[in-house]
Order: structure tokens, then C-alpha cells, then sequence
């Protein structure tokens, strides 16, 4: 999850704004219609990605905890890596980064973290069985995690790229269904409006756990918003829903003129790497 995730204005800003145009980010297997019997995509198993960091621009970010679970709807996920991550030696963890998640190099050195060689290609492979599977990858703000560990895989020698995951970003579904709610979306609020327990914050493990919860919470109190007909019809009603919220919120930094930067791209955000 993202170390800073943006707020939203205390006034709801006026005008809806246009989505931009775009395209799904991907069909994948689990968007095909489902055969007669088979659970609609949303009763199925979740995936789910978080990840800690060493900054805030996930192009240059680097991993030192990350987190990939999965879970059938039983309410127990089950690990496929979760844990620290050393990205390197040369790689500094500033304060400002160990203050919100607690992973200094001592720590890495202590606890004798894998070198991030090791655990990427291997994170790669996992998430390779799950898009063949068809299962969503929950991510909350996927706009940081899924472009930064695309950054990250391409670093590798040789080079990966993320392969074709449906994603379910619970940030950018809760703006959706309740867009002018006062109040920052962070995940522990979100975890706060819908009734889930997140137990030590910025750990991996733990947001990762939290972020289905909240997951399946939207789709459990929004059937008709979310409950789409097929995966690929949530990711284009994602692409949309962040380029509303994006301008929108825009142009609420141009009314009040705001000292800081306007929201570019698209979701999920891997335009932000390259």
C-alpha cells in the first residue's frame, strides 16, 4: 500500500468532471463469461498485494516488506510470500520511511531478510498462476503498488514484466459508491467504515489481509454498483471511476489554489513508470 494516499477535498467538488477514454487494462481468463454452475467471479478466491516501501514515487521506490496472499472466502488467507525483502545494500531506507513502517537496514540485516533477487522472480511466478487462474488481485490504492513492483520486476536482470492480473483496488471502488463522504481514505479508515479489524498498520501481511476484507465488504454492501457481470467490466468501471474522482479533484485544487501538483494518469497507474 501506498505510504501517502491522497485525500479527498472536505467539500465535494463541484461537477463531476469527464472520465477520460480508456481502455480495459487487460482481458484475462477470469472475465470469461462463467458456465452454468461455476460461482460468479466475486464468491471465488482473491489474491491480494501490499507492499512497503522506501518512498513515495513508485518509479524510483524501492521494496523492503511485501506481502502476496491469497483467499478462497474462508476468511483464512494463505501466504505465498510475506515477509521483508532487502532491495540491497546500496539502497538507503530514509527515516521519513522507517518512521511509518518500522524497516531500517538494521532490521533487514537482523532479521536476514532475502535479497529482493530472490523474492521477486519468485512473487512473479506466483502471480503468473494466479492470473492463469483468473483470480482479481486486491491492491488498496493499486495506482502505487502494481506500477512499482512493475518497476522493480523490469530492474531484474533479466528483466520481468507483470503478467495480465485483474485487479480490485477497494480505494478506487469506495470513492465510487460513496464519493462525497467527508474524511481521509486511507486504508484504516476504510477499514473503520466497513467494520474490519487491521491489526499493526503498515505491515505487510496485515494490510494485505485488510484490503480483502474491505474488498469483499464493498462488494458485500454495493451488489449493484460492483457486482459486475464479468472482471473485465470492473476494470474499465475502475479506469473510469479514478479519472472522475482524478478530475474532480483537480479541479478543487484549481478552485482553492493549492500549492501542490494536479493527479495525472490513468489507473492502475502503470503509466506513472514507463
Amino acid at each position: 500500500m501506498s505510504q501517502l494516499s491522497l485525500e479527498p477535498p472536505d467539500e465535494p467538488p463541484q461537477g463531476t468532471g469527464q472520465a477520460r477514454a480508456a481502455a480495459s487494462p487487460g482481458r484475462s481468463p477470469a472475465s470469461e463469461t462463467a458456465s452454468a454452475g461455476d460461482p460468479a467471479w466475486y464468491e471465488g478466491p482473491f489474491a491480494a498485494l501490499d507492499l512497503e516501501t522506501t518512498g513515495v514515487d513508485p518509479a524510483t521506490a524501492r521494496i523492503v516488506e511485501l506481502a502476496l496472499l491469497v483467499d478462497d472466502g474462508d476468511g483464512h488467507p494463505q501466504e505465498l510470500f510475506a515477509g521483508l525483502v532487502d532491495p540491497g545494500p546500496e539502497v538507503e531506507i530514509p527515516p521519513g520511511a522507517a518512521a511509518v513502517h518500522g524497516i531500517t537496514r538494521e532490521r533487514l540485516a537482523a532479521e536476514q531478510a532475502p535479497p529482493a533477487t530472490e523474492v521477486l522472480p519468485a512473487v512473479h511466478d506466483h502471480l503468473v498462476e494466479v492470473a492463469r487462474h483468473g483470480w482479481p488481485v486486491v491492491i488498496y490504492n493499486a495506482t502505487y503498488d502494481w506500477p512499482l513492483l512493475a518497476a522493480e520486476l523490469a530492474r531484474l536482470e533479466p528483466s520481468l514484466t507483470l503478467p495480465d492480473c485483474p485487479l480490485i483496488d477497494p480505494l478506487v471502488l469506495d470513492r465510487s459508491v460513496d464519493r462525497y463522504r467527508k474524511g481521509k481514505r486511507t486504508l484504516e479508515t476504510a477499514c473503520q467504515v466497513y467494520g474490519v479489524v487491521l491489526d499493526d498498520a503498515h505491515s505487510a501481511r496485515a494490510d494485505a489481509v485488510a484490503s480483502l476484507k474491505v474488498a469483499r465488504e464493498l462488494l458485500a454492501r454495493f451488489p449493484q454498483q460492483l457486482r459486475t457481470d464479468d472482471l473485465d467490466t470492473l476494470q474499465r468501471l475502475q479506469v473510469e471511476a479514478h479519472g472522475v474522482w482524478r478530475d474532480s479533484f483537480n479541479a478543487y485544487l484549481t478552485r482553492i489554489d493549492a500549492d501542490r501538483e494536479p493527479v495525472t494518469g490513468d489507473w492502475p497507474g502503470l503509466d506513472r513508470v514507463g
